[in-house]
């Protein structure tokens, strides 16, 4: 496999918003610029708080996504907004858990993968920015983002795979330079039973792909050449890979530990300040 540079293309955004003293950078991380229909692209953040008052946050993951995480197409949609305030309210309400995110830390969500584009809003450029949400109107928002829409030049399809919950297919996509592996399934709910396609990781360009059954029917062993990854179908995620596949993995492990060193800096001069 070609090194990781080569593989995965990095957009940071930061996002500063004032607002009775909240203020707060938001990092965005994405693994390629591109898109095919029908896609739901992913990546993660890192959220750090440079006001003077607390960032109230959802302590799961889970919560996080469905109360407080938005991907707001550019123009603002009036009525996304105002979809999300009751999306807050209903998690406030379901007793999640949430924390303080103190003045000048930072922190990284991990175990859950993040989609971070509309694929409602297909186009071969699509604009948008990565908000969080804090209730009564108030957002977070990263600098605007872009990605764009490509029509793959292959698609291979690897294995199909009946469970509880339906019909999926793997298959390998390469656009130019680049190679993933998908998941895929039919969007029952979509007149023209338009294909979903989750991202899963990147793989070698010319390696040959095999797929077999790992552990129980959720869990399936992918190997990209000589190197293999466990790949949770229901999570659409890899538990188990080398870096240059789980890139989700490795940057999220890289860019808490970065976050746990910096928090534990800021907490220090506190402390040193209050000493004085």
């Amino acid at each position: 496999m070609k090194k990781c540079q080569t593989l995965v293309v990095i957009l940071i955004g930061f996002a500063s918003l004032s607002f009775a003293e909240t203020n707060a950078l938001i990092e965005v991380q994405f693994f390629k610029t591109w898109v095919i229909k029908g896609e739901l692209n992913f990546g993660n953040l890192a959220i750090k708080n440079t006001g003077e008052e607390p960032v109230l946050l959802a302590q799961d993951p889970f919560h996080f996504e469905e109360g407080q995480l938005l991907t707001r197409s550019l123009p603002r949609d009036p009525y996304e907004d105002s979809m999300k305030e009751k999306e807050y309210q209903r998690m406030i309400r379901g007793g999640d858990k949430l924390f303080s995110l103190l003045s000048g830390e930072s922190y990284v969500y991990e175990g859950r993968k993040f989609y971070l584009t509309r694929r409602s809003d297909f186009a071969e450029k699509m604009r948008f920015t990565v908000s969080v949400y804090l209730g009564n109107g108030v957002w977070l928002d990263s600098e605007p983002q872009t990605v764009y829409g490509v029509v793959p030049d292959s698609k291979e399809h690897l294995t199909t795979i009946t469970d509880v919950n339906g019909k999926y297919n793997l298959v390998a996509v390469t656009y130019k330079n680049e190679r993933w592996l998908y998941k895929t399934m039919t969007d029952r709910l979509s007149r023209n039973a338009e294909e979903i396609y989750f991202p899963v990781c990147p793989l070698n360009t010319t390696n040959k792909i095999r797929v077999e059954p790992y552990d129980n029917k959720e869990q399936f062993r992918i190997w990209d050449g000589d190197k293999f990854m466990i790949f949770h179908m229901t999570k659409s995620v890899l538990t188990e890979g080398p870096d240059e596949n789980n890139v989700l993995g490795k940057w999220t492990r890289e860019r808490k530990q970065r976050a746990e060193a910096d928090n534990a800096e800021v907490r220090r001069k506190k402390a040193e300040a209050q000493t004085q």
